[in-house]
């Protein structure tokens, strides 16, 4: 153990020494070498996994040894589906004991607890979550569950970026940064699209903003991994090539019809992550409202969805091996009801019930990703939308291909991310370009709804980073942060009735030195707030007339919350919201004053250094006896 603790201090004097770009090259690369060979033996025991579930199952098409997939191989073959549907539910089952006793954290889609670790838990990720993910996403996904190897890869990066963090004794801001960069190397092993893992992983944080600060970072870590695991997948794309020029591409037709699609995929997408929520909350229920055992979530995941997979075996684990077949036009021979229904629904139907799928299966809990099916979905969809509209000289794949990122982009509110990834998997970049503005017409089709539901709307500030840090030390001391907000209420906020004049508005905000003004109606509700900012925005649109009543004019919609809440809350509502104060209102709604990021990051303080002077008291007391 000293010894431990003398490395860890030489580790962290030298991290300290080092000037920002000197730092991360080196963390960077640590990072990238650490994530990078911890993918690789994931990628090969899920691809034993699924050798020996094939071999289980009856079917005796060969699986490619960079597929890793059982999808291909069930689609193509013949199998056991008694078998089949037995061995889905006995991976889940296995798997689900396997995380609900070693590490429950590991649950579900592992992407969304990786973006909850970064906001929520000071980035502290404990190194048995991305052991345990690895061995029970082979064991779920590799068994055939309808899950992807996306969400167990951010989770695992997202572990090892933390536990190097952890290791050099980073500050929160360096670990963050470290749990960012992990997330990279990660994904660029498992997907061999460097560039684009890096901007997954500072765009997956947010549902409109980027970690720009850990970008670098993420960069050097990601391609690290990709040269350090490169060899080891022959240096091959994910994904078949398409070839296509310039002149094809980059016409106004091509480009409508490009923008077509996004607004075509954008329903199925919203659907993606309905039913995913859907199904998330229906099974969360039963376990906290009818008693339902934890353990049996997943399994009855399993044999709900493994109903739809022995039918639609297209559908089986990551759906990688079926994603190659749709892009290079063989799922077509092979899609079921193609020959009673159109061609274009049958298309459909399949993309849908890929969704449902994984939906039941990883929104009961099962160990598995929401990126690769959403891809096969996406792709699905995308060879429906050629099919009807029957576009001249343009190949049908190119649709798939760029119907992928409109896809995923739009549910996971990571466009720019998806659309250099999608680029980098195909092997060409020409498709970038049209496919990013696909995909941020999709995006806002869906609106705010995400996949991730860890995910908030913009960069916090860093007094709200430092409050959440300290709020995850205060809670891993063992501490409740019960404080009420009615505690630390500020009752000095004046606020003014709906009908007052912007002049009003005006002259209260310079007495109040620039606070928020809240605005409330003749009962005392509160009906908006208006900033400094929000002010002159108005009085210049207005071209300075004060004499408007503030009814006439729109107000911001702020965070509002009750009096018996507590200051966890209150940081929560904050972070929701990307403010730095909340609105405290009565049992009746009547306005009460506000809390701001500086009185809750205060009361933080307080907790946190009444628990460190009982502990020093405690160890003083030890060292006298």
């Amino acid at each position: 153990m000293r010894l431990r603790n003398r490395l860890e201090k030489k580790f962290y004097d030298i991290a300290e020494t080092l000037a920002y770009a000197e730092k991360w090259l080196i963390l960077g690369a640590i990072i990238g070498v650490v994530s990078g060979l911890f993918i690789l033996g994931f990628f090969y025991g899920l691809h034993y996994m699924v050798q020996l579930s094939a071999s289980f199952i009856g079917v005796q098409e060969q699986i490619p040894p960079l597929e890793a997939d059982l999808s291909a191989a069930s689609v193509r073959g013949t199998f056991d589906p008694v078998k089949f549907y037995i061995l889905i539910i006995l991976g889940v089952a296995v798997s689900g004991v396997l995380v609900y006793k070693i590490a429950p954290e590991a649950e579900g889609h592992g992407t969304d607890a990786a973006v909850a670790a970064f906001h929520r838990r000071a980035a502290l990720i404990p190194i048995k979550v991305p052991l345990v993910k690895a061995v029970a996403s082979a064991l779920a996904i590799g068994t055939g569950s309808s899950g992807g190897v996306e969400g167990p890869s951010v989770q695992m990066g997202a572990g090892l970026g933390s536990a190097v963090a952890r290791l050099f004794r980073l500050t929160l801001h360096d670990r963050r940064i470290a749990l960012t960069a992990g997330i990279a190397a990660a994904l660029s092993a498992m997907f061999r699209a460097p560039i684009g893992s890096a901007f997954f992983a500072v765009e997956v944080l947010y549902k409109r903003d980027l970690e720009v600060q850990a970008f670098m970072p993420s960069i050097v870590a990601s391609i690290v991994s990709f040269a350090v695991t490169a060899p080891f997948f022959q240096y091959s794309t994910l994904l078949p090539r398409i070839p296509i020029s310039n002149e094809v591409l980059y016409t106004p037709k091509t480009i409508l019809l490009i923008l077509g699609l996004g607004v075509f995929t954008a329903p199925f997408s919203l659907l993606y992550v309905k039913s995913f929520k859907t199904a998330k909350n229906f099974f969360d229920k039963l376990v906290e409202e009818h008693g339902l055992s934890i353990y049996l979530k997943p399994v009855l995941g399993a044999i709900l969805a493994g109903l739809l997979i022995v039918v639609w075996p297209l559908a089986a684990g990551s759906g990688r091996g079926v994603l190659a077949m749709t892009l290079n036009g063989e799922i077509i021979n092979y899609i079921p009801f193609k020959d009673t229904l159109p061609l274009w629904i049958a298309l459909l139907l399949a993309a849908v019930v890929k969704i449902i799928a994984t939906s039941l299966s990883i929104g009961s809990g099962a160990s598995g990703g929401v990126y690769a099916p959403a891809l096969l979905s996406g792709a699905l969809a995308g060879l429906a939308y050629y099919e009807i509209v029957q576009p001249q000289g343009l190949a049908p794949h190119l649709f798939a291909y760029i119907g992928m990122a409109t896809f995923f982009g739009a549910a996971a509110k990571v466009p720019l991310a998806t659309s250099i990834m999608v680029g980098e998997m195909g092997g060409d970049y020409l498709l970038i370009a049209p496919t990013l503005i696909a995909s941020y017409i999709a995006r806002e089709l869906v609106g705010e709804d995400s996949i991730y539901e860890s995910q908030i709307p913009r960069r916090l500030h860093e007094e709200a980073v430092t409050a959440e840090g300290m709020l995850a030390l205060l809670k891993s001391s063992g501490k409740k942060p019960e404080v009420k907000v009615a505690e630390i209420i500020d009752r000095s906020y004046g606020s003014l009735p709906i009908d007052s004049k912007l002049e009003d508005v005006l002259e209260l905000m310079v007495h109040e030195k620039g606070k928020i003004i809240p605005i409330v109606d003749d009962m005392g509700r509160v009906e908006g707030v208006l900033d400094p900012e929000d002010l002159e925005d108005i009085i210049e649109d207005l071209g300075g007339d004060l004499s408007v009543p503030v009814r006439a004019v729109k107000l911001r919609v702020p965070p509002i919350i009750s009096m018996d809440a507590t200051i966890e809350d209150a940081l929560e509502k904050m972070v929701e919201h990307a403010t730095d104060y909340v609105i405290v209102v009565d049992a009746d709604g009547r306005y009460v004053g506000v809390v701001t990021l500086d009185d809750v990051s205060a009361a933080i303080a307080y907790l946190l250094a009444s628990v460190i002077c009982q502990k020093r008291k405690r160890c003083r007391q030890k060292q006298k006896k």
